[in-house]
């Protein structure tokens, strides 16, 4: 992969970080000019919001796109709605207990994180995670530009010929 000069001072996890990345704001979903948002997402935005950095708390990508972590969990709110609502009215109820605040707004990585333990061996926690792990990693639009997964090569002859040490990622 050749970079352009004017690319050059720019590391591609810094370019990946900087674009079209959605984010939380004030308890809301940020949406920008053609965002994705499920239905549900749109009708309750709050539990949408909630979700979504529990979700990004779990599996923390940040240059991912906010709609890659909702879409598989568009399901699951479907059909579990009652245990979604629940396991986060639980977080938040931990975190005011804990913090003083919700769960979504708590500023620190290892507080939000130290209530996940908590948590971790229910099935709120589970589900969720579960439903993310394959949402996420099962995700063929998000292989080669997050992860640098360029998928299946045995059609193709194997890794072994065909570049096992050309990784485009910076992060391994």
């Amino acid at each position: 992969m050749k970079l352009d000069s004017r690319m050059a001072a720019i590391s591609r996890r810094r370019f990946l970080a900087l674009s079209g990345r959605g984010a939380l704001v004030a308890g809301g979903l940020a949406l920008s000019a053609g965002a994705w948002l499920p239905r549900w997402a749109l009708a309750e935005p709050e539990l949408a919001s909630r979700l979504l950095r529990l979700g990004r708390d779990i599996y923390p990508h940040e240059a991912i796109a906010d709609r890659y972590y909702l879409e598989p969990l568009t399901p699951l709110l479907e059909k579990q709605r009652d245990l979604i609502a629940g396991g986060l009215d639980d977080l938040d109820r931990r975190a005011r207990a804990a913090h003083g605040r919700d769960y979504a707004a708590i500023e620190s990585g290892a507080e939000r994180e130290a209530l996940l333990r908590a948590i971790q061996d229910g099935e709120f926690f589970q589900t969720v995670r579960n439903t993310l792990v394959v949402g996420l990693y099962d995700n063929e639009a998000l292989w080669e530009p997050y992860f640098g997964y360029e998928g299946s090569s045995w059609e193709q002859g194997g890794y072994l010929n065909r570049g096992y040490n050309d990784l485009v990622i910076d992060w391994l």
